[in-house]
């Protein structure tokens, strides 16, 4: 219902509405911002669910993405997959933007999912097969803290435009350029080396060389070529055949299938957790693009704090210590009096956000390390498959506050504790080489494997 407006301009007081009312036949939208939501009027009950499908059906398309983006790092290359995957990704975010209706752009937001999927787990994978085991964890630290810095930026320019249309051309255009990368990023030499693709490899190292001003003996060569000529009955040729059968080599292992099983658990509920956490959170007063800003700044200590624990306390404690940690201020939450300061929950609810954020850094690191190299992407795969079904459940957990209000935290809780026990069963990887063969990573800890030549260089 809304007041008849007077035909009397200048300054809204009491005044200028009559007492008579009429029924409303329309929506009126602050066009301050452009959505989905006053674009295509999603103002009804009837229509909520549109808008927590996107959700949804975005997490289902990374879910499928990450099937073929594994498989095709492992195949044909880490720069591979994540040249093809930006730049599909640059296209179908580009034509997400010309959007004409709402079935349109959920499509396309399922396109797009399922092309970025395996964006981010690749350039991981190719960050970390390019540095030693000193840097191992620096070069993960700077990678999440990037992924921190985007969100900030992604921030200020949706503050910026007020559009959703523009954000989306903006924040999808560069990625065309990934056309271009494998002009200025190598491939990985680990990954060269696992397929017995030493003429690349030689080819990478002059290049290398001539960048820093340096020059490759001979001797260093030859050096080089007898060390990674595949023999029969050597380790090379063990890797050579780990790469027609890793489902087969996986199965094999009991080691590796309940690392794989464990690693699993420990995505699901590192998603689950985290997203859940963020979803279940008291909204904030004020700007909302400022405390989506703010949320992003609060995750770079948080990465800064796994670089320290996993070189000084190891890759083992820092993970479950943070899962435990953060189960326990969950759970805690529910023993503070109500009639407490409002600041006391706040701040063990910030505490355990934390905790959750250093688990989700040390996990990526920590999967990266546990498995082989013919078939690291394929099993990082599978267990971001399986942490996306946490991300999809994640939206849900408002719904259990319906039934009991701490339930939500209560469910966090319990999986952070049991994620935390369960991670013990990882070996400790601090220190070690990067594992290139099933044998490798069945006995990492157990015995010292030889010195990697790429490791060296730290």
């Amino acid at each position: 219902m809304r007041h008849v407006v007077r035909n009397d301009p200048g300054v809204c007081t009491i005044n200028s509405f009559t007492n008579v009312s009429l029924d409303c036949d329309s929506w009126l939208y602050d066009r301050t911002d452009s959505t989905i939501l006053n674009e295509w009027e999603f103002t009804c009950d009837a229509n909520r669910w549109k808008l927590t499908l996107v959700g949804t059906v975005n997490n289902v398309g990374q879910f499928v993405g990450l099937i073929f983006a594994g498989y095709i790092s492992d195949r044909y290359g880490r720069r591979t997959i994540l040249t093809l995957a930006t730049s599909l990704s640059g296209l179908s975010g580009m034509i997400h933007s010309y959007s004409v209706n709402y079935w349109m752009f959920l499509a396309f937001e399922f396109l797009d999912a399922t092309a970025a999927s395996g964006i981010y787990s690749a350039g991981f994978i190719l960050g970390m097969e390019m540095a030693g085991v000193k840097n191992r964890v620096l070069g993960s630290t700077i990678i999440c803290c990037m992924f921190a810095v985007g969100e900030i930026l992604l921030g200020l320019v949706a503050s910026w435009l007020r559009s959703w249309r523009m954000l989306l051309r903006v924040v999808y255009g560069p990625a065309l350029f990934a056309i271009f990368l494998p002009l200025v990023i190598p491939e990985s030499i680990r990954w060269l080396l696992s397929k017995g693709k030493n003429d690349k490899v030689e080819e990478i190292y002059y290049k290398m060389a001539r960048m820093n001003g340096l020059q490759v003996t001979e001797e260093a060569m030859n050096m080089f070529k007898e060390l990674n000529v595949v023999k029969p009955g050597t380790k090379n040729e063990l890797v050579m055949s780990d790469e027609r059968k890793p489902i087969m080599q996986v199965l094999h292992s009991s080691v590796i299938l309940i690392r794989l099983l464990v690693c699993s658990f420990c995505w699901l509920t590192n998603t689950f957790v985290y997203y859940g956490l963020s979803l279940n959170s008291v909204a904030f007063a004020g700007d909302k693009y400022t405390n989506f800003m703010l949320v992003a700044v609060v995750e770079i200590p948080g990465y800064f704090l796994t670089w320290l624990l996993t070189d000084y306390v190891g890759r083992k404690a820092t993970l479950s210590g943070s899962f435990l940690l953060s189960g326990a201020f969950c759970l805690a939450i529910q023993f503070v009096p109500a009639a407490a300061s409002t600041y006391g929950p706040l701040l063990l609810y910030m505490a355990g956000k934390l905790c959750i954020t250093i688990a989700f850094a040390t996990v990526y690191i920590y999967t990266t390390e546990l498995f082989p190299t013919t078939m690291r992407h394929s099993l990082l795969g599978i267990c971001s498959m399986t942490g996306r079904v946490g991300s999809i459940l994640s939206p849900q957990t408002p719904l259990l506050a319906q039934i009991m209000p701490a339930l939500p935290l209560i469910l966090f809780g319990a999986m952070g504790m049991v994620a935390g026990v369960l991670s013990l069963i990882f070996p400790e990887t601090l220190g070690t080489k990067l594992p290139d063969t099933v044998w490798e990573a069945e006995n990492i800890g157990k015995v010292q494997l030889k010195p990697d030549p790429q490791d060296s260089r730290s």
